[in-house]
């Protein structure tokens, strides 16, 4: 190994070493009434949250269990997911921060009480990238807007290699994305993965300044299309919906309703709540001039039908070609 690399290996430790990682904390509001949650049964990325829990019209304390799927016993409760303090009759209360990594867990209130709601935390997406000498076998890359763990992998490298992500064009190590460096340089053989990368749309680059590689190109695009609905007392303005195949995100606004609303979207016909589409409930029931979205909703050809059991609204047509 020469003077170059060793410098330049140096630099990439002492930059990983002081690399201090700040998460998001995503608020999530969860509104209990008489023996049920409105939100029923939720679909959330991996991070960190904090639920903010309402009891709208329970004439006594409630609280908020949160354990992985099935395990009911106390000893699996997720402390952290305890409200500080039990909720009074139209009172809310947040609970600590949660960190939640993927997998199938179920909420519920044992004071309400309620069943239990189906909670599933989804990961990143891998992506592995191997290097040979002098360059990455993937000269480029064209993902959607998301989160991210890349695996690095050394093939034939004689020396450590690592993993550089930057806005395009922004080589400083101050431009650096922090979450994309390796858990350790990777040695011949080897692969290593980074943290969870979160990566918006936009045009990024990637490559190794220990190999040292050509700099590649990261295209980051965001193919989800915004569809906005404006609910007023009983039914929605717009009554059918005809739409491409493709990833949505639902924009629910309340005009003149004077309560909260949701938003509901089905297979035509099937309207029981396991056949509920997760992703396209509000990510909090939406008040008298507020808005809300949904996250993000795939949607394949089929009939399907939106409504608000909250408002209530008649079942809309949602045509998907």
């Amino acid at each position: 190994m020469n003077y170059t690399i060793i410098t330049k290996l140096a630099m990439f430790l002492l930059a990983f070493s002081f690399t201090t990682s700040y998460a998001q904390v995503h608020n999530i509001k969860l509104e209990q009434t008489p023996g049920v949650f409105i939100i029923q049964d939720l679909t959330l990325a991996e991070g960190d949250y904090q639920f903010e829990i309402a009891n709208n019209g329970v004439d006594h304390e409630v609280g908020f269990v949160l354990v992985p799927k099935g395990q009911y016993a106390e000893a699996n409760h997720i402390k952290e997911a305890y409200v500080k303090t039990p909720v009074a009759t139209n009172k809310s209360s947040m609970t600590s921060v949660v960190s939640l990594k993927a997998g199938d867990y179920e909420y519920f209130c044992p004071l309400n009480p309620t069943r239990k709601y189906a909670l599933t935390v989804t990961g990143p997406e891998k992506i592995k990238l191997t290097q040979t000498p002098g360059k990455f076998t993937t000269e480029s890359l064209v993902v959607q807007e998301g989160t991210y763990q890349f695996e690095i992998a050394n093939d034939g490298v004689d020396h450590e290699v690592g993993f550089v992500v930057v806005p395009k064009g922004k080589y400083d190590a101050a431009n650096h994305i922090k979450a994309a460096y390796v858990s350790a340089p990777v040695a011949n053989g080897k692969s290593s993965m980074t943290s969870v990368v979160s990566l918006k749309a936009g045009e990024y680059e990637y490559f190794c300044p220990l190999n040292p590689t050509a700099k590649y190109p990261l295209t980051v695009s965001n193919n989800v299309k915004n569809v906005k609905l404006t609910q007023v007392p009983g039914r929605f303005e717009t009554e059918s919906l005809r739409l491409k195949a493709g990833q949505y995100q639902f924009e629910i606004a309340n005009a003149g309703v004077d309560h909260e609303v949701g938003f509901v979207v089905v297979p035509k016909g099937k309207y029981d709540a396991s056949n509920h589409i997760k992703a396209a409930y509000v990510a909090a029931p939406v008040a008298n001039g507020k808005s809300s979205l949904t996250s993000v909703v795939t949607l394949t050809p089929g009939e399907y039908e939106y409504f608000c059991p909250l408002n209530p609204t008649a079942k809309n047509k949602l045509t998907i070609e």
